[in-house]
C-alpha cells in the first residue's frame, strides 16, 4: 500500500500541470489584444463650452470642436446638453449629467 501512495504522490504534480486552472478566464477572453477595443472605457462628457469662436465639448479632459478627433472618437455635433460622437464605427450621444443642486427661483 505504501508503494501505491508513493507512486500516487509522484504523479500528483504531473496531473496538476495537465489540469487547467478553473479560475482562469476562457481562452477566447484571455487574448487582451483582440478585446482591447471592447475594454476601452466609455467617453465622459464633462462640459459644453460656447464662445465667439463656436462650441467646444470637453470629453475625457480634451476640448474638441465638431469634426475633431481624440483617438478613435470623432465629434459629429454639439447640442445644448449633449454631443453626438462616432466611435469604432458606431454613433452615440453623450449627455451632460443633471446638476445636483438646482438654482432657486
Amino acid at each position: 500500500m505504501s508503494r501505491a501512495l508513493l507512486l500516487l504522490g509522484a504523479a500528483l504534480p504531473l496531473l496538476a500541470c495537465a489540469a487547467s486552472d478553473p479560475t482562469l478566464p476562457p481562452a477566447a477572453l484571455a487574448d487582451p489584444a483582440s478585446h482591447a477595443a471592447e475594454a476601452a472605457p466609455a467617453p465622459l462628457l464633462q462640459a459644453i463650452l460656447r464662445g465667439p469662436t463656436g462650441a467646444r465639448a470637453v470629453i475625457g479632459g480634451h476640448s474638441l470642436r465638431v469634426g475633431e478627433r481624440q483617438g478613435d472618437l470623432r465629434v459629429l455635433a454639439i447640442r445644448p446638453r449633449s454631443v453626438l460622437i462616432e466611435r469604432q464605427g458606431q454613433r452615440s450621444e453623450l449627455h451632460l449629467v443633471q446638476p445636483i443642486l438646482k438654482p432657486s427661483r
